[in-house]
């Protein structure tokens, strides 16, 4: 029997002295759209999953792994039982390393990595970066319950983690963030929108991608752009759509909407005083697009974070069918 949570916001509940969590998901269970400040790692092991992150939509395969970004609206729906390992790290206090927000704008609203696609080496290494931190996580939790068919997470969640565990987990997932920014153009490139672009034209794309993730919020063009990538204004505008799969403009509204999204965390901005810094021209610019991007106007938006509108999720279940 599969479990919906209905319009229930899903409470992160770290482990006891960290900001970290991570846990086995076995429930047949979809969860309604929410965002929190954590990054979110999804990654199936019996069981695939769809997930809807803003206006995308992801088919997370049994081994495939699914980065949800910071401050993302995202529903998730079970498509059958079956196990999934969720990773998720508070990273708002990292927030001075500019790189980690220029890796989440290159991927927003996630970084979806297929197994069957992705390069055997990175696969093994991003892989062996998630098993790692799994290892750290549940070695200080009894073995009995970790045994169970049923793990209780209240209960690993206060068992404390070894000294320095928690900073060499928090290394790991920075050596992942770090790989997979540096490397987006693998994940990028093993789209099949991306096949009939020439490796050189992928990675000068790449460049570009990067180039616009510093500069965003800055009046930019299409011309400038297009010059700075080396290419004719009609040339750089196809093979720019070829390889995002959407317009200049578009991609560039995108990322701004996308860091408003994590601005609209912080309670004391106004949304004027977001607009502004995301790098559009007025309020209500930024509200038009911002509804027409995630379905809400920001101050709904801003009432689905999990952390001002905290619901228990477990009395609200509406009871459906398997798939």
């Amino acid at each position: 029997m599969q479990v919906h949570y209905e319009n229930a916001k899903e409470v992160v509940p770290h482990k006891i002295n960290t900001q970290l969590r991570v846990f086995i998901n076995r429930y047949h269970a979809d969860f309604s759209s929410h965002w929190h400040t954590d990054i979110e790692i999804i990654w199936p092991k019996e069981a695939p999953y769809k997930v809807v992150c803003g206006n995308q939509t992801y088919y997370v395969e049994i081994d495939d792994i699914l980065l949800i970004c910071p401050a993302v609206l995202h529903e998730i729906f079970s498509l059958s039982p079956g196990s999934r390992m969720y990773i998720q790290a508070d990273l708002s206090k990292l927030s001075g390393l500019k790189e980690i927000d220029k890796a989440f704008r290159l991927m927003s609203p996630a970084l979806h990595i297929k197994k069957k696609t992705c390069p055997v080496e990175t696969y093994e290494y991003l892989s062996g970066c998630l098993n790692k931190i799994m290892e750290l996580y549940f070695g200080s939790a009894p073995k009995e319950l970790l045994n169970q068919k049923e793990i209780d997470e209240s209960i690993i969640t206060l068992t404390e983690l070894k000294p320095f565990d928690e900073l060499e987990i928090y290394s790991l997932i920075m050596q992942f963030i770090g790989f997979c920014g540096r490397n987006i153009n693998l994940f990028q490139g093993a789209d099949p929108v991306s096949a009939s672009i020439s490796r050189k034209k992928n990675i000068t794309l790449s460049n570009v991608c990067v180039y616009i993730s510093d500069h965003f919020t800055e009046d930019l063009t299409l011309e400038q752009i297009a010059t700075y990538a080396g290419f004719s204004k009609f040339h750089f505008e196809r093979i720019f759509t070829e390889y995002t799969g959407m317009t200049f403009y578009q991609y560039l509204q995108q990322m701004r909407i996308n860091y408003a999204q994590t601005l609209l965390s912080n309670p004391e901005l106004t949304i004027t005083d977001i607009s502004y810094q995301a790098g559009f021209s007025s309020s209500m610019a930024f509200t038009r697009a911002f509804k027409k991007s995630t379905g809400y106007p920001p101050s709904q938006f801003r009432l689905l974070n999990e952390h001002n509108t905290p619901v228990n999720a477990n009395p609200h279940y509406a009871k459906v069918d398997f798939l």
